[in-house]
């Protein structure tokens, strides 16, 4: 039970980190964040594709689509 309580806290932890984020950076830039910019930086606090699109509320495979174009980017 300890475990998986421990489990539990790390999840609500991390998204806890990014809600935090997010709203520094909707704070700082005024609301204006393209979606591309908020794939990437979920994605850099460990998100997978099906935790960006359940927080953005686009599909999975849009998303997807998404890191794949960051990921390509960035090489």
């Amino acid at each position: 039970m300890e475990e998986k309580s421990s489990v539990n806290k790390s999840k609500i932890e991390k998204k806890m980190n990014v809600i935090i984020s997010l709203l520094l950076k909707i704070a700082n830039d005024g609301g204006a964040v393209s979606l591309k910019e908020q794939v990437r930086d979920l994605a850099s606090f460990g998100l997978d594709s099906a935790e960006i699109a359940e927080i953005t509320g686009k599909k999975v495979g849009h998303v997807s689509k998404e890191l794949s174009v960051l990921k390509k980017e960035n090489k």
